[in-house]
């Protein structure tokens, strides 16, 4: 009987401590910072080009406001100038691609561009300084953070992009 408790729900056992440990306390692998940070140089270069989708603009803002996350824990301080930068300079981009009221891709300003391409930069150096699991929490935050103020979160990969990784 339980004398008006609750019932006893046992613990998972974890099989492989090991490697839970690993992956929530090591650093990304230069692979895996290189993978992480491809799609965001890729959109920085189509939107550098002036060719860009708005899904690309849009991947590239996601990838700030993962730095601006990293930043906010902690992990990596003093950058949030330039990330508040390359955002302020994402929305006149986006505002002037939508002025017409469809997307159509614009030309940078040099402020822009530079303040981008110093954001992408410091957000790789902040890629190698997070661990997995502190990356995945923080995507997780905010996909959860987007999905609860009425946005989507989409998944999408290089080919989805329309360029190929180098």
């Amino acid at each position: 009987m339980t004398h008006g408790r609750k019932p006893r729900k046992p613990r998972v056992i974890n099989v492989n401590a090991f490697g839970t440990a690993l992956y929530r306390a090591a650093r990304l692998t230069d692979a895996e910072v290189r993978e992480t940070i491809a799609p965001a140089q890729a959109c920085l270069d189509r939107l550098r080009e002036g060719v860009a989708t708005e899904d690309q603009h849009t991947v590239l803002a996601t990838c700030l406001q993962i730095a601006l996350e990293i930043e906010r824990s902690g992990i990596v301080r003093g950058l949030r100038e330039h990330i508040a930068a390359a955002q302020a300079a994402m929305d006149s981009i986006r505002a002037r691609a939508l002025a017409s009221g469809a997307w159509r891709p614009t030309a940078l300003y040099f402020h822009e561009l530079d303040a981008l391409r110093d954001a992408v930069e410091f957000h790789e150096f902040q890629l190698r300084q997070v661990s997995s699991g502190e990356l995945t929490a923080m995507a997780r935050k905010l996909i959860a953070r987007t999905q609860s103020t009425g946005g989507t979160a989409v998944r999408t990969d290089m080919t989805s992009l329309g360029r190929q990784a180098a």
